[in-house]
């Protein structure tokens, strides 16, 4: 890796949980403008109907109102906007799919699980279901205990496993035996001291665990755009696993993957948190930072 992305990937990753910068950018035109490939505008309803687009492009599509950790009143609306997406989608005869996160539901107050449990039941009513992002390495304790505990009352959940943390193989074993769906990615979030190391190593890690998921009867998820990865597991999760790719991100791949007949879905964000989101994106490919900086200067 070039030392100097290594770099300004560091520091990307330091500036996504810069909370006041972050409301500073969000309130400028010029910010906006630079997002708005990867993030299906600021509502509900304009989240739907880039879902309603994407199924006339044969993509199924989980949708993510945009947040970083909260409490109080700003985790209950948080909450209450995800299970009016579930209905939202219901009505418009999309598959109810929806992402959350726990730190956003109140994570820190202790407050997260009765929250997620209020939006699996609206999915549940609607036959939707939840998926729970992973995040920073020192919520994911807190995340998996949550999640097992709801998969065993029968609520339609599941979470998300990264390949860049040594620990993920244990999780995995753990929320397999759980019976919990999983979705497979490298990570977005730094691993601090539990990283499996450069990214050869995360793209190894990345397929032996992807190969033990396949090897389960759970639902499973392949998050990635990396050609190589999908090329490589293509002969045992086509057919049997689902393709994952972020909104605005590599559409080429996404339909080559749909006429090669996988079944493809876009993580797809709203809403006006985008500031931590789209710090983590460009922190991952050096290609979207260069796309931003040109949306920002006109180049």
């Amino acid at each position: 890796m070039n030392p100097l992305f290594s770099l300004s990937r560091a520091v990307l990753l330091r500036m996504s949980r810069a909370a006041a910068l972050g409301d500073l950018v969000q309130r400028t035109a010029w910010g906006r403008r630079s997002v708005r490939r990867f993030v299906a505008g600021d509502t509900i309803t304009a989240a739907v109907a880039a879902a309603e687009g994407m199924r006339a492009l044969g993509f199924l599509a989980t949708l993510d109102r945009l947040g970083e950790a909260s409490v109080g009143a700003r985790a209950d609306a948080y909450a209450a906007d995800a299970v009016t997406l579930l209905r939202a989608q219901a009505a418009a005869g999309l598959e109810p799919n929806v992402s959350v996160k726990l730190t956003a539901l109140g994570l820190s107050e202790g407050r997260a699980a009765v929250r997620l449990n209020e939006i699996l039941a609206a999915a549940r009513e609607v036959r939707g279901f939840v998926r729970a992002d992973a995040e920073h390495p020192e919520s994911l304790d807190a995340l998996h205990e949550i999640v097992a505990a709801a998969r065993g009352a029968g609520l339609p959940v599941g979470t998300v496993l990264q390949a860049n943390m040594r620990r993920s193989g244990g999780d995995l074993d753990r929320l397999v035996a759980a019976g919990v769906p999983l979705r497979l990615v490298k990570g977005a979030y730094d691993p601090k001291g539990d990283g499996v190391g450069d990214p050869a190593a995360v793209d190894a890690a990345y397929l032996a665990l992807a190969e033990r998921l396949l090897a389960t009867k759970i639902p499973v998820a392949l998050g990635t755009h990396d050609d190589a990865i999908l090329a490589a597991l293509a002969p045992r999760a086509k057919g049997v696993a689902e393709a994952q790719l972020l909104y605005g991100v590599r559409s080429d791949l996404a339909a080559r993957l749909v006429a090669d007949g996988w079944r493809v879905r876009i993580y797809t964000p709203y809403g006006r948190d985008w500031w931590p989101y789209a710090l983590r994106r460009m922190a991952e490919r050096p290609a979207n930072l260069r796309f931003v900086l040109r949306s920002l200067f006109g180049g």
